[in-house]
């Protein structure tokens, strides 16, 4: 099968740390540099406060009244003014700084959203378009946990950029300032923020490692409680929850350790940096002390002051890239799993499908393991208007063969034509307009009948209704309080199994399709149940192509004709009397139904 052309970024398959960053973040450029720039306003908003507030805390000291530039020696601030007048002045740069707090929250908070949101949008997307051979493999509870915890822990990421981003900038401004004020002590500070940086990137790197572990852990404990809660019916009967309970508690315990490891390593190395910074200064002013450092004073303790804010913020960019590497480990998964999806896409059909007219094999054959063929040069050709039956034994191949006419799986082999053309270069549209499908189990969605017929179509009430006549499920459905706003489904009002498959057969019939394929539609029915799809599919003869794969014989007596599959190959396709005279896989099947009433094959 041919791919779809992929985004260039997802053809590589591994990505750098700018590279992923640049997935998260990449199409916000506009809101980052918002972000930045605020940053740097906010950052200058608190450096100026913090320098007019040691002006006016050694004037108070002082018991002086006016600030003047003999008294501050603050070097590019020349004062001469009251201190009332820059009490007001340092009043205005702490509302100013309030103000810029607005937009370094709340353009944050919009990018993570926004990131969220597309990379949920993309994923079920990718998802949608892959194929079933993908989807059908799909790890159980994969996917609910990838658009759920992977995302929100790529979502993580997407904060902690804008983090490093809003820290940074603010550090480089309070830096800068501490710079103009005593170049020295700024230089050693951020000589030390520079080699504290370095010293603490094994635990980040073992930190990412844990994330990635962590990634994995969490996937096999959704799979885990997936798996758990699709067979409770089971472990009820079996008396085996205990048992069930360790497995899933093993899950629990492997997530709860790498999780541990991960938060204590979030936490230790930022925690770890801010204190290093803190005996830097401490040992920075005791130099000072030593060589009675006292000339400067009050830009002195501006610069104490701006650098420990910016520590503070230095503990920030650490703290957030520490937080975004061990991001990166779930945002790599899912950006290979959308990769993964995206490749296994077949590629769009052009094609114009109208009537169908034939359909045929032409020497098909497929395997999902390539040292086992599952079908094996399957030829026939189907007239519109037909119905066929397909019987077998178990795995002999009829639910591939299924699989197959639905066009979920590919040919490894030969030609599947629809009116002499390749069913594979018709369009989407058109061929699940022609098509339609019948589970042997039904599955319901948890809203009311009328949506389940609908299935996601915009067909109206009345084209439902005829759905469920034909279905012969109508009068069921209008005998129910709610008619056909009954909310059915999982963990819903319970209607039988004989209901829910006429309800599934309603939903393949609303939008009338030329060609309908049942899977067993007959074989856990009620003998009530079962004559009235046989009434159904009989009544719809004359209107549809149909394939009905058949485990009990009955089923058969609608066809007009019939393939035995054995061991992957059609061995017999004809009409029920001719394979009763010919076929000793028929004449035997049909013996063992007459000897237990026409029952299972």
């Amino acid at each position: 099968m041919r791919a779809v052309p992929i985004a260039p970024e997802l053809a590589k398959g591994r990505y750098s740390t700018r590279e992923r960053l640049s997935l998260l973040i990449g199409e916000k450029r506009s809101t980052v540099g918002l972000l930045a720039l605020s940053s740097a306003f906010s950052g200058l908003a608190e450096a100026l406060f913090l320098t007019v507030i040691s002006q006016i805390a050694l004037a108070l000291v002082n018991g002086s009244k006016r600030v003047t530039a003999q008294n501050g020696h603050v070097s590019f601030i020349h004062l001469h003014t009251s201190v009332h007048q820059l009490l007001v002045f340092a009043l205005i740069l702490a509302l100013a700084r309030m103000v810029l707090q607005i937009p370094m929250s709340m353009l944050p908070a919009r990018i993570a959203a926004d990131v969220q949101a597309q990379l949920r949008r993309d994923l079920f997307a990718a998802f949608t378009r892959a194929s079933w051979g993908i989807q059908s493999r799909e790890q159980e509870g994969y996917l609910q946990e990838t658009m759920t915890g992977q995302v929100m822990q790529a979502t993580s990421g997407a904060l902690q950029a804008t983090g490093i981003i809003t820290s940074f900038f603010t550090f480089v401004v309070l830096l800068a300032t501490a710079v103009a004020l005593n170049p020295v002590a700024a230089g050693v500070v951020l000589l030390a923020t520079t080699l504290l940086f370095g010293a603490l990137r094994p635990l980040n790197n073992l930190g990412a490692r844990s994330a990635r572990a962590l990634s994995k852990a969490q996937l096999e404990y959704a799979g885990g409680v997936g798996q758990a809660g699709r067979l409770a019916e089971e472990t009820q009967a079996f008396g085996v929850g205990p048992a069930q309970q360790s497995q899933v508690e093993r899950l629990i315990e492997s997530a709860r350790t790498l999780f541990f490891r991960t938060q204590l390593l979030a936490r230790l190395t930022p925690n770890f940096y801010q204190s290093m910074v803190y005996l830097i200064l401490v040992g920075g002013l005791w130099l000072l002390a030593l060589e009675g450092g006292t000339k400067h004073i009050v830009s002195l303790g501006a610069v104490v002051l701006i650098l420990l804010r910016a520590g503070s913020y230095g503990q920030g960019v650490q703290g957030s890239w520490q937080m975004l590497r061990q991001s990166l480990p779930f945002i790599e998964r899912l950006q290979d799993t959308r990769r993964r999806y995206l490749e296994s896409a077949a590629p769009a059909g052009s094609l114009a499908l109208g009537h169908v007219e034939s359909i045929a094999f032409d020497a098909v054959s497929f395997a999902y393991d390539p040292e086992r063929p599952v079908l094996s040069e399957l030829s026939f050709e189907v007239a519109g208007g037909e119905s066929i039956g397909v019987i077998g034994p178990s795995g002999a191949g009829k639910s591939t063969l299924i699989q197959l006419l639905l066009r979920l799986r590919p040919p490894d082999s030969g030609g599947y034509l629809v009116n002499g053309e390749p069913a594979a270069d018709y369009k989407a549209v058109d061929w699940h307009r022609v098509i339609a499908y019948v589970p042997q189990e039904p599955r319901l969605l948890h809203a009311s009948v009328s949506e389940n017929i609908r299935y996601f179509r915009d067909v109206d009430d009345a084209a439902v209704e005829r759905a469920a006549r034909l279905a012969r499920i109508h009068e069921d459905i209008v005998s129910w309080p709610a008619g056909y706003a009954t909310i059915v489904g999982p963990r819903a009002d319970a209607v039988s199994g004989g209901q829910q498959q006429r309800i599934c057969l309603a939903r393949a019939l609303v939008a009338r399709p030329e060609v309908l394929v049942l899977d067993e539609p007959t074989s856990a029915l009620d003998p009530h149940s079962e004559s009235l799809i046989q009434e159904s599919l009989s009544a719809l003869r004359e209107e549809l192509t149909l394939f009905v794969i058949a485990h009990r014989m009955s089923t058969l007596d609608i066809c007009d004709r019939v393939m035995v599959i054995v061991d992957g190959r059609l061995v017999a396709f004809d009409s029920a009397q001719e394979l009763q005279n010919g076929n000793a896989y028929y004449r035997s099947a049909s013996a063992l139904a007459a000897g237990t009433g026409g029952g299972l094959l």
